[in-house]
This record gives C-alpha cells, sequence and structure tokens, in this order.
C-alpha cells in the first residue's frame, strides 16, 4: 500500500489508488443488490408535500418559455438575439447547479441541508420576476428614445439571469429532498408523483397564458405578462413553503472528514471526484441527457413561436387578400391602413395565445402519460407498494427509447405541417414524450443513490471509515448538480446552434427558421435514442 494520502485535499494520480477504490466500489455495488424492502413506506400525504415544490417552479417555467421570448421581442430584441439572451437558464445549471449541490451536502443547520437554500432561492425567483414583469413601468413615460429603451433591454436581460441564478438552489434542493427523505423502494413513485406534480404545474401554468387575464380579473391596469408573473411568483410560494415543512432525517448525519474541508479548490476537486466515481447507471443517464436536451431545449423555447407564427401567417394572408379585393377611394385607403396596424397587433397577441393553448395541450397530455405510464410499467404509484419489474420486455428503459424516436419523428413532422390545427396537435402530442424525460431519468438515479444512502444508514460506514473517505458516502447534491449540468451544458450548444440557424434562415429568406430549429433537435434525439437503447439494466 503507497503512503499517499485519501484526503481529496491532495491530487491523487496513483493507479493502485484508483483501482482500490473502484474495487471497493463494486463489492458496495454487490451489497446494495440485497432487498430494502425492509424500509418504512411513505404515506401518500407525505409524497404530496415532499413533490409539490416542482408544480410551483414549473409554473414559474411555463410563464417564462411561453410568453418570455414574445416579451423579450416586444422589447425591442431580435429573434437571434433572444436565442443568445436564453442561454442564461443552461448557462447558471453549468456554473452554479454543482457548487449549489456540493455546499449543501457541506451545510449542517437547525433548518437543514436543502430548505436554506430552497427558500433562499424561491425569494430570488420572486423578486426578479415581479421586477422583469414591471419593468416598463418606470420608464413609460418616454418609451420611445434609444437610451430608455436599451436601459430597458439591459435590465430585462439582467434580470432573466438572477432569476436562473435563484433557480439553481431551487431545483437541486427539491430534487435532492426526494431522494434523501423516500426509501429506495418508494424512489420510483416518488419520480413518478413529481411528473404528475410538475404536469399540473405546467397545465395550469399554459392555461393562465391562454386566458386573457386582465379581463378575467378585471385588472385593466395590468398586461397579461404581469397578471402572469404575479400568479406563478404566487404558485412558486406556495408550494416550497409546503415543500419545506418536511423534516431532513438525513442532516443529522456527521460529515466525513473530506466533507468538514472548504475553499473554492477543494469544491471543484469535490465535484470532479465525483463525476470519476459516480455509479455508472448515473454516468449512462448523464450521457443520454446529454444528447436528449440538445434537442428539447428549441422546443420548449420556441414551440410556442412555431404555432403562433403559423397562425400569424394564416392571419396576415387571409387580411391582405380581402384588402387587395376591395376597390376603395383614397379616405378608405387611410382608412384601412389604420385599421391595418391595429388588426396586425391584435394578430401578434392572438398568435401569442393560440402558442400558448397549443402549449396547455402538450402539458394536458404530458400530465395524462405521467399518470398512466407507470402503471402501464407495472410500477405502482401508491405508496406502501414496493415498485416491482414489468413482467414484460418493455420497460422502463424501452418507453425512454420510444420517447426520444417518438420526439425525432415529431419535430421531422414540422416540414409537413401548414395549418394551425396541425401545428397545435404536433406540439400536443410531444407531451407523451416530455412525460418520460421528467420520469425515467430521475426514477433511475433516485434508485441508485437511495440504495446507496440506505446502505451507508444501515452499516454506519466501513469500520476504518476508507469506504467514507473514499466516495461512497453519498453526496446526492453534487450528483444532482452534474446531472443538471449533463441538462444544462447541451442547451449552451443548442442555444447558439438556434441563433445560427435563425441568422442563416434570414440571409437566405427564408420564413420558417423556427420550424428548421425544431428539425435540428429533432437530429439529436436520435442520437439520445440509440444511446437509451444500449442501456442495459
Amino acid at each position: 500500500m503507497t503512503e499517499l494520502s485519501y484526503d481529496l485535499d491532495e491530487t491523487y494520480v496513483d493507479r493502485h489508488e484508483d483501482d482500490h477504490i473502484r474495487e471497493q466500489m463494486a463489492t458496495t455495488e454487490a451489497l446494495l443488490l440485497e432487498d430494502t424492502g425492509s424500509e418504512v413506506s411513505r404515506t401518500l400525504p407525505y409524497l404530496l408535500v415532499l413533490t409539490c415544490g416542482g408544480a410551483g417552479l414549473q409554473v414559474i417555467w411555463s410563464v417564462v418559455r411561453s410568453n418570455g421570448a414574445p416579451y423579450l421581442v416586444s422589447l425591442g430584441l431580435s429573434k437571434s438575439f433572444t436565442a443568445l439572451v436564453w442561454l442564461a437558464a443552461p448557462l447558471c445549471g453549468v456554473v452554479f447547479q454543482p457548487i449549489v449541490g456540493i455546499l449543501s451536502d457541506r451545510t449542517r443547520s437547525r433548518w437543514g441541508r436543502r430548505k436554506p437554500f430552497i427558500v433562499g432561492g424561491t425569494a430570488g425567483v420572486i423578486i426578479a420576476t415581479l421586477a422583469l414583469a414591471f419593468l416598463t413601468t418606470p420608464l413609460s413615460g418616454d418609451t420611445q428614445g434609444q437610451s430608455p429603451r436599451m436601459l430597458i433591454i439591459l435590465l430585462a436581460i439582467t434580470l432573466i439571469y438572477a432569476m436562473n441564478v435563484s433557480i439553481q438552489p431551487i431545483q437541486a434542493g427539491l430534487r435532492t429532498l426526494i431522494i434523501e427523505n423516500c426509501p429506495t423502494h418508494q424512489q420510483t413513485q416518488a419520480a413518478a408523483w413529481t411528473s404528475v406534480l410538475m404536469g399540473i404545474g405546467n397545465a395550469f401554468g399554459y392555461l393562465c397564458g391562454f386566458t386573457v387575464l386582465p379581463e378575467f380579473f378585471r385588472l385593466s391596469g395590468l398586461t397579461q405578462f404581469q397578471c402572469l408573473c404575479l400568479i406563478a411568483s404566487l404558485a412558486l410560494a406556495i408550494t416550497t413553503s409546503i415543500n419545506c415543512t418536511v423534516r431532513e432525517d438525513y442532516c443529522a448525519r456527521s460529515l466525513p472528514v473530506r466533507l468538514e474541508r472548504t475553499g473554492v479548490g477543494v469544491v471543484f476537486r469535490d465535484l470532479i471526484h465525483t463525476y470519476r466515481f459516480m455509479p455508472r447507471k448515473i454516468r449512462k443517464v448523464c450521457h443520454i441527457q446529454f444528447c436528449a436536451w440538445i434537442g428539447w431545449f428549441p422546443f420548449l423555447f420556441y414551440s410556442t413561436t412555431y404555432v403562433g407564427e403559423i397562425y400569424a401567417n394564416h392571419a396576415i394572408a387571409i387580411r391582405q387578400s380581402l384588402v387587395a379585393i376591395e376597390t376603395m377611394d383614397a379616405t378608405s385607403m387611410m382608412s384601412a391602413d389604420l385599421t391595418a396596424m391595429s388588426k396586425e397587433t391584435s394578430i401578434a397577441e392572438d398568435a401569442i395565445r393560440y402558442g400558448t393553448f397549443a402549449s396547455f395541450l402538450f402539458s394536458i397530455v404530458a400530465f395524462a402519460t405521467n399518470s398512466l405510464l407507470p402503471i402501464l410499467l407495472g410500477v405502482s404509484i401508491k405508496p406502501g407498494l414496493a415498485a416491482r419489474k414489468p413482467t414484460a420486455k418493455f420497460g422502463i428503459f424501452q418507453a425512454w427509447t420510444c420517447a426520444h424516436i417518438f420526439f425525432a419523428l415529431a419535430m421531422f413532422a414540422t416540414m409537413m405541417v401548414t395549418s394551425q390545427a396541425a401545428a397545435t396537435f404536433l406540439v400536443a402530442s410531444v407531451g407523451l414524450s416530455w412525460a418520460l424525460t421528467h420520469w425515467a431519468p430521475f426514477a433511475i438515479i433516485g434508485n441508485e443513490l437511495a440504495a446507496r444512502q440506505s446502505f451507508n444508514t444501515h452499516t454506519n460506514g466501513f469500520p476504518d471509515d476508507e469506504m467514507s473517505t473514499m466516495g461512497v458516502e453519498v453526496q446526492a447534491g453534487a450528483i444532482m448538480g452534474l446531472h443538471n449540468v449533463a441538462i444544462s451544458a447541451p442547451q449552451i450548444i443548442a442555444a447558439l446552434a438556434c441563433s445560427a440557424i435563425f441568422g442563416l434562415a434570414k440571409s437566405l429568406g427564408s420564413q420558417d427558421g423556427t420550424g428548421w430549429v425544431l428539425r435540428a433537435g429533432g437530429c439529436a434525439a436520435l442520437c439520445a435514442a440509440y444511446l437509451t437503447s444500449s442501456f442495459d439494466d
């Protein structure tokens, strides 16, 4: 045995040391195969409280995805530049969520490990969201000048980044809270309930976007976007408050020696260590997610725009044809021009609403799929029942593969869509694939991490505490942070690609830039399908 320390603060390059780690991890893999059904099952109310935070967060996301791009365009940004602005979400995910995960793993407070981050992130999101919604109000007296308009644009971009930074501790905390407070045999059920509640949040957010809220609530002084942001902020505050009533049992455990050390260098070395020795299945899930989210990014941010553009093009074409067949004198022609201007504004507003309605149907399909899939695949979402393997050969990995393939085919089908109804149906049908995206990977990761956590809890580590030092100690926050990197990093690639595609389409005179962006995402989904099909359970 070498005299090299196993402490992470030192650079470990000894090959025998790495072999020793992997040998011990293989031993742990074998022990983890033992039955964990003796763990106490959680009740249904507990599972709902544990997973409800995702519903409020999804309302925020639905508002941003369906109305964010049109709002930025209304401020004066070009479509290609808005694609770069949406780099905020993946950039913040790559940079901040792994750090938040590591810091929360090391946190020991009377409030818990995850809840302080969830509460702080919620406050930040609400402040940034409301400030963004009411951004133009203080400057509404002179929005025609170049300086005020540029100031509004810069502030809007700043607030979007602030909102996305604040979202990271919420996402990391909510997912990790589920893993640490739900027994291994209920991780699949918990993931299913999370997907169902997120589907409800999605549907609620898109339904609000389709409804003319100022008229519905008789709030003539507020815009549609302002009403949406108020409702989304309230939903997030309520659901995360309920979520934070959960007691964090796992936070009572003491930290391993290597996790007591602090410093920027230690945090990053710990992330590298976590990636090198994370469970094999979780590493494969990360690779699949990397490809899949290159395709999901353009769909989530531009499917509303896609449906809206098809509606607007048809509406404008009909209006122009009606004007062309009329014979009018100079006075009536001037009146027609004024009417056309008002109609164009109305068409733009209706386009956003119809695009949001398509997203609402998309969320309904996803919700229905989330509710039915666990039953179809032989996994009960009722508490107290251990998740069982389906008797048929068609299981969670095969379903996830089909979801990628279906998404790709739907994106390629945009080449044949010419009507608003067909575009709406196409967007809604993709909810089938979205349901698997929000369930399958998190069910797999949750099972792996919960099993290791249960193992450490019941064995109290190895006698020489060597296993804990070497990385078998569960760092759910760090692993979930790295998983989020696998989701966020490809979105950066996709955002840059979207911007380039929009620019190329404009230079070629094409009016179908949004369609080509979606089709490019379909190619990435095929790569994800190939990786998932080779996933051995």
